[in-house]
């Protein structure tokens, strides 16, 4: 085989040396692009996730006080978020829960566990002291404070630093919108870069969270639709009297109210549980048995053509007024 022509060879160098930036950059922006949006949807789970476990750990510091659960709020978020943070990216995880969901992890690179520590100290620290710091100034009458007194000056010192935050804040989120590499400042501070964990698994975007999202808010839409035109106690009667009729079984009656004097409402006993609470306006009904007019009638429009007698189980769908000779 005859050697290559120098001339070419040279030619085709010169050629590769010129694309290969190029593809590499190339690749650079796709990847950049594709993993924006699990970036985002990583944040939102996180948040969700942390919503979530707030509700259980709220009803049951309610049960201790009332109110107790909003008064230290701010706490059990904290809480909730450190903990979350240190059984995932503070235990070798490199990456949250969501961010694994959306394989994602932070980039391994010179000093990774002291950098991570600052992200989970100056993210979820952070964040908890200066909100903490800022509503006490606030109840404490800072920001109504004389305009020359050190408190105003104070005061308006962390208002002109909160501003430059979210300035700061907002120009980082376009910067990540751009170029996808830093979701928040104090990532791009400390220069913790997300990654895909597999990178041969394809970088497509999935929308089975968002389905789950809509097809819950259509279920529970249609729930509070429906609700009102249900009748709880109708349907229980009806659902009672079907059952025992397909199975033949007999009528069962609370043999306390069974046993309750002729002028006594059952309904008022069955709510009061008292055996003195005698007949106001009494009614009798096709079966016999005497109640109080608000009470009968109360019971027949809740239960409609299901409603039944106390006292025996007969079907009441009619009612008159005792006369006492």
């Amino acid at each position: 085989m005859s050697a290559p022509d120098p001339q070419w060879a040279n030619t085709w160098s010169s050629t590769v040396s010129r694309i290969e930036p190029r593809l590499t950059h190339t690749h650079a922006t796709v990847v950049s692009r594709n993993v924006r949006v699990s970036k985002l949807d990583a944040e939102l789970l996180d948040g969700e996730l942390t919503q979530m476990l707030r509700e259980p750990v709220s009803n049951a510091l309610s049960l201790v006080r009332p109110g107790l659960a909003e008064t230290y709020r701010l706490e059990i978020d904290t809480v909730i978020r450190a903990v979350l943070f240190w059984l995932s990216v503070g235990s070798h995880r490199r990456a949250t829960y969501a961010q694994g969901l959306q394989n994602l992890r932070y980039a391994h690179t010179g000093g990774f566990a002291r950098r991570v520590h600052l992200l989970g100290i100056l993210s979820i620290g952070g964040h908890y002291a200066w909100a903490r710091m800022v509503g006490s100034m606030s109840l404490a009458g800072w920001a109504d404070a004389p305009h020359t007194s050190t408190r105003a000056r104070i005061w308006r010192l962390v208002q002109r630093i909160e501003r430059i935050t979210k300035v700061a804040a907002l120009v980082n989120f376009a910067a990540f919108l751009a170029l996808g590499q830093y979701p928040s400042i104090v990532e791009r501070i400390l220069g913790l870069r997300l990654v895909h964990a597999r990178p041969q698994t394809l970088h497509s975007v999935s929308f089975e969270f968002l389905n789950r999202q809509l097809v819950w808010h259509a279920f529970t839409e249609f729930v509070m639709f429906a609700m009102p035109l249900v009748n709880p106690m109708k349907a229980r009667a009806w659902v009672v009297r079907n059952v025992r009729s397909v199975l033949r079984l007999p009528i069962s009656v609370d043999p306390s109210v069974k046993a309750l004097p002729e002028d006594v409402c059952a309904v008022c006993f069955v709510e009061a549980r008292k055996d003195d609470t005698h007949a106001v306006n009494p009614y009798v009904t096709g079966c016999g048995h005497i109640y109080c007019y608000v009470c009968i009638s109360m019971r027949m429009m809740a239960e409609a053509d299901e409603c039944s007698c106390l006292r025996c189980g007969a079907k009441v769908d009619k009612i008159r007024q005792y006369l006492q000779l």
